[in-house]
């Protein structure tokens, strides 16, 4: 069985958006959360993802967290694994709600409620590209604009950029 580290690494090197170093960094990256003791799921040894808890400053009650990295190994791609994990990873989280920062194709379906959270590094404003799923209905109702908060590895800059500008 592969580990988390070689899920992310293959993963990510297989995909010509990203480059050796990326696949290294992102594939570390899920090693340095998991260590840090954030919810890690591998599931059916081909798919890992890892959840890091997240604060919406305006509304510290509710339960969040953030995706990433995810990651199916190529040869398991487009099969529903990614879709399966995260169904798994969410009934045991019991969240009120998921963020993510991705690839719309990838994440727009299922990350579709409307927020007005900001990223919680670099950035005032809730990007195009920054997601949320509601796991509690209604979550997210009434927030306006708000800053959120996360702690340890995720906190670093560089895991919020563009992969291009991070190597």
């Amino acid at each position: 069985m592969k580990t988390p580290y070689q899920i992310q690494f293959e993963a990510f090197n297989s995909d010509s958006y990203y480059t050796e170093a990326h696949a290294k960094l992102y594939a570390q990256f899920a090693e340095d959360l998991i260590e840090e003791g954030n919810y890690s799921i591998v599931y059916k040894g081909v798919a890992h993802a890892c959840y890091t808890p997240i604060t919406i400053d305006e509304a510290p009650h509710l339960k969040c967290f953030v995706l990433a990295p995810l990651a199916v190994l190529p040869e398991h791609q487009g099969k529903g694994y990614a879709t399966q994990l995260m169904d798994q990873a969410e009934s045991e989280l019991d969240a009120d709600v998921i963020f993510v920062l991705g690839d719309p194709k990838h994440y727009a379906r299922r990350f579709n409620a409307k927020h007005n959270v900001a990223l919680p590094v670099g950035s005032d404003e809730s990007p195009d590209f920054w997601f949320a799923r509601e796991l509690t209905q209604g979550a997210l109702d009434g927030i306006g604009k708000s800053q959120s908060s996360i702690k340890g590895v995720f906190a670093n800059p560089i895991m919020w950029s563009n992969p291009d500008e991070q190597i």
